[in-house]
């Protein structure tokens, strides 16, 4: 007599026991009822002559009509000597596998060893994470294996056409990442061309460095209502031409506002060698005066100097102040917050001052490497001279006076 068969009443219907049970729907297929009452199909079925047991999925997920068809498709298989079980675990891994070689799983990885590898500090973590996420997340998704020239050339050439500086930021990032994929294994080799280093001599920020046109950005930005953060980056930018890197990790334990200077630590700047020093900047006074209104507003429980937005307890980013600078103020390709070390260094050129100061205040190797701390401090009150002058011819280009360029007779 044929065995009954299992209908959709009796499946939905069957109750849990105090001990797990099967019914038998015929060929080797039950449906299994845990104590729980959860509801799961087996097959059983041989293996070289072992009886095995194979699961085809949950009640919730596979209903009776399809565990059938999935039986039927598994008795097959066993048939031609496949071990179920051992094909489903080996299914699974090649999905693990393939899930970590997407670009996201890899540039995630990535990110966390090089921070650990190279040291990066959390603001620096914070931007090249941000950056990798915003610029590339087009390749969300893809296996590496996919990714070519072809594909990401458009992505490239999209942020090259409005900010090409943060596109070589992107494409080295890129590089790196496909980079790493073929050191885990994930590709044979990496497939996107290498670009040959730039010169240093023959590479160039735009910047405007006329007082006219310096004094039309710094109107535009006082009447931009950015935050906080990024509204305080964009004066201590301008006002004392520091990279934005070092601008935006300004810490309020750094400033001294009585003697009105602000001590940048060495590992935060661009030349690192410890026997120089923390970086001294000279505060001229309506810089100074700013910053002690801004601790006020902070009520003395702020940490950054240029808070973000979302978590005071995390500064602003180098990339969020370029975005301001670009689609807000509309300067995309002709003046980024790194464009003011360059305004700063053409207006104090045309006005005669002296190169070793102004080099000096850009901390640009100038005089000896190892000078006396007489010798640092009367270069100190040089570069205080120099920064009181040069707030003095921003403000006047800010507020519309007439602004004369002193060009040196040669």
């Amino acid at each position: 007599m044929a065995a009954k068969l299992l209908t959709d009443r009796a499946v939905q219907s069957a109750k849990p026991k105090s001990k797990p049970y099967r019914l038998a729907d015929g060929d080797s297929l039950y449906l299994l009822v845990s104590p729980t009452g959860s509801k799961s199909w087996q097959l059983r079925y041989r293996h070289n002559g072992v009886p095995q047991t194979a699961s085809l999925g949950k009640l919730e997920l596979v209903g009776l009509a399809e565990a059938r068809k999935k039986a039927l498709a598994a008795r097959r298989s066993a048939a031609e000597g496949e071990h179920l079980t051992r094909e489903k675990r080996v299914a699974k891994a090649r999905k693990a596998a393939a899930a970590s070689n997407r670009f996201d799983s890899l540039a995630r990885a990535w990110l966390k060893r090089e921070a650990k590898r190279k040291g990066w500090t959390p603001d620096y973590v914070i931007e090249a994470t941000g950056s990798v996420e915003r610029h590339l997340q087009k390749l969300n998704g893809l296996p590496v294996e996919q990714i070519t020239a072809a594909i990401t050339s458009p992505v490239l050439r999209k942020i090259e056409a409005k900010a090409p500086a943060m596109e070589e930021k992107v494409h080295r990032r890129l590089y790196a990442i496909m980079d790493y994929a073929v050191e885990v294994g994930a590709l044979r080799q990496n497939p996107l061309p290498r670009r040959r280093a730039r010169k240093s001599s023959t590479k160039h920020f735009p910047a405007v460095v006329d007082l006219p046109g310096i004094g039309a950005i710094l109107r535009k930005a006082a009447a931009s209502d950015p935050c906080r953060g990024i509204q305080r980056a964009h004066v201590l930018l301008a006002f004392t031409a520091q990279r934005v890197s070092e601008v935006v990790g300004a810490r309020w334990g750094e400033f001294d506002l009585t003697a009105q200077t602000w001590a940048i630590p060495r590992a935060r700047m661009k030349k690192k060698d410890a026997e120089r020093g923390p970086h001294l900047v000279p505060l001229p006074a309506k810089l100074a005066a700013q910053l002690r209104q801004w601790q006020v507003d902070d009520n003395s429980k702020g940490v950054f100097v240029c808070p973000a937005p979302r978590d005071p307890a995390k500064s602003v980013t180098p990339e969020a102040c370029e975005k301001h600078y670009r689609d807000a103020l509309g300067l995309g390709g002709k003046h980024s917050p790194h464009s003011w070390r360059s305004a700063f260094k053409t207006v104090c050129s045309e006005a005669g001052k002296e190169r070793d100061v102004v080099e000096s205040q850009l901390d640009h190797q100038a005089g000896y490497k190892v000078e006396s701390a007489y010798d640092r401090a009367k270069r100190l009150d040089l570069r205080r001279e120099l920064m009181t002058w040069y707030e003095a011819t921003l403000i006047a280009a800010r507020d519309g006076a007439r602004v004369v360029s002193l060009q040196r007779h040669r």
